[in-house]
């Protein structure tokens, strides 16, 4: 643990056999103070702030900041938070420990929708460690060693996952003790990659939203999630299915696949969908309806895939891909000559179907038209939502409502607001993820709050964290299996609506 000393993120190293060379050529002529000038003006021009360097193709800002740069202007005002209450940990002269909070953090035109999901994260681990760092907010898990929460980002859709993590690894052995890391956005290949580095690391990991079945393993601990995986959302989807077929012999449910295997999200639905449907006797109709995301021509074979739905006349589709998609297949279903109704259920990247508040109102309208239009239904698998606490907990140990009272506190709005602003989950799992982690921090610091805390300490409580020892968290109690992800945990079954709302229709389990 650490007590007073102030964040100082890794300096990424220098290019040294480049400035080696350019060096030599400038103490022919101007000498070692020119070269060490225009070295230093190299450098600040590659940095976004001290220790964040501009990686990549895009020029994307990648590192780890206390609050102190936000990385995007949506997230000013929970990332100013954020390095306000770092401050005041620092100032404490209390023991702490840090945390990170990873995700991609940078997005492209298109891909706006992410950025408000990240924002809700945020918010929720921003909101988990004032509960942690503060006895008087009645949460019960003491106040030693404090929290210091940083916020580290991956890159667009992951690709930046190498320098961040060595960061990460750097942090965790100097005096900013890094403890854990939290988050990880989307279940992508970038994503697999840091998890496989942080685990060889001996960090633990903590996933909020990401959900692919390929980031756990029984053999190798060190990454845990809050959130359901895969095969837990697909089975719960099976479960739903298989009750309408008992109703209805003559249910048609029909599958449309994702096929970029980049894309560890798809396929590890499609493939625990298949899966669990065999298991279960889910009768399926036809071959899976395929197209391919991340290259040109998708809106063209959601044409070609939505005239197939038309022609196979289905109750229910599986979709097995993300919720952007969703939106080009709903966007294909509106044409006059299709509009055949259908019921459409997925796994939680439904969440990316709605257009973001960066887009128009125009073309957020011309959306909600044209999903009205298609008589398409949207179900899926929420890994947390409002309405599911009070199914899960007695009226009494429900901590959803303190929780509120402390959301309203720090970011305004009234009550009514609950449902606009916590319906989708993120910032239920986001908190959800970064408490866990506490709870555990606070575990291994033992009842005195003064035992050694490091990343094998905080690992050793998170393995605890199961059975009798299960961590009430917002989106329902939270214990682990052997593999780290959540043992049994109930899932939302979610209408999501045109308006833009998310209407709770009951509890799913696998």
């Amino acid at each position: 643990m650490t007590d007073d000393l102030p964040f100082v993120p890794p300096r990424p190293p220098r290019r040294t056999a480049l400035w080696v060379a350019v060096g030599a050529v400038v103490l022919a002529g101007a000498g070692w103070g020119a070269w060490a000038a225009w070295n230093e003006w190299h450098q600040d021009q590659q940095e976004c702030a001290p220790g964040i360097l501009r990686q990549g193709p895009r020029q994307e800002c990648i590192g780890v900041s206390d609050g102190s740069f936000t990385f995007d202007k949506s997230l000013d005002d929970v990332m100013g938070k954020i390095e306000a209450e770092n401050r005041r940990v620092e100032e404490s002269k209390k023991p702490y420990v840090s945390i990170a909070y990873v995700e991609p953090l940078t997005t492209v035109k298109g891909e706006e929708e992410a950025k408000y999901g990240l924002r809700g994260e945020l918010i929720g681990a921003y909101l988990a460690q004032r509960e942690l760092n503060h006895p008087e907010l009645g949460m019960g898990r003491g106040e030693r060693p404090q929290i210091r929460l940083l916020v580290g980002n991956l890159g667009l859709r992951s690709e930046q996952w190498k320098p961040l993590t060595d960061d990460l690894i750097a942090l965790s052995k100097d005096h900013n003790h890094l403890v854990a890391v939290a988050g990880f956005g989307q279940s992508r290949g970038g994503t697999q990659k840091a998890v496989d580095a942080l685990r060889a690391a001996g960090i633990p990991m903590m996933g909020a939203t990401v959900t692919a079945d390929s980031l756990s393993s029984a053999s190798e601990p060190g990454f845990f999630r809050v959130s359901a995986p895969n095969r837990d959302q697909a089975s719960g989807a099976v479960n739903h299915l298989k009750e309408q077929q008992k109703k209805d012999r003559g249910y048609k449910v029909v599958v449309i696949r994702d096929r970029n295997t980049d894309d560890i999200y798809n396929t590890s639905l499609s493939a625990s969908f298949a899966s669990a449907a065999k298991d279960r006797g889910l009768r399926l109709h036809g071959a899976p309806l395929e197209f391919l995301s991340g290259v040109d021509g998708v809106s063209n074979a959601f044409s070609s895939v939505a005239d197939k739905v038309c022609a196979l006349k289905p109750d229910a589709v599986f979709f097995a891909g993300r919720g952007i998609n969703i939106r080009n297949f709903v966007n294909s279903m509106s044409a006059p000559d299709r509009r055949c109704p259908i019921t459409l259920l997925t796994g939680d990247d439904a969440v990316g179907t709605y257009y973001g508040s960066s887009a128009s109102e125009s073309q957020r309208e011309k959306f909600r038209t044209e999903w009205q239009d298609s008589q398409v239904t949207v179900l899926y698998t929420a890994l947390g939502h409002p309405g599911l606490a009070a199914e899960l907990y007695p009226k009494a140990n429900n901590p959803l409502p303190d929780f509120l009272d402390l959301y309203h506190e720090e970011f305004g709005g009234a009550s009514g607001d609950d449902q606009r602003v916590l319906q989708d989950g993120q910032t239920v799992l986001g908190h959800d993820a970064l408490w866990t982690v506490g709870v555990a921090v606070r575990n291994a610091a033992g009842p005195d709050g003064n035992g050694a805390v490091n990343p094998g300490a905080t690992l050793q409580m998170l393995l605890q964290l199961g059975g009798s020892k299960a961590v009430s968290g917002l989106s329902g109690p939270i214990s682990f299996s052997s593999d780290g992800n959540p043992d049994d945990k109930p899932m939302a079954l979610v209408r999501m609506e045109p308006s833009g709302t998310y209407t709770f229709r009951g509890v799913l389990r696998p």
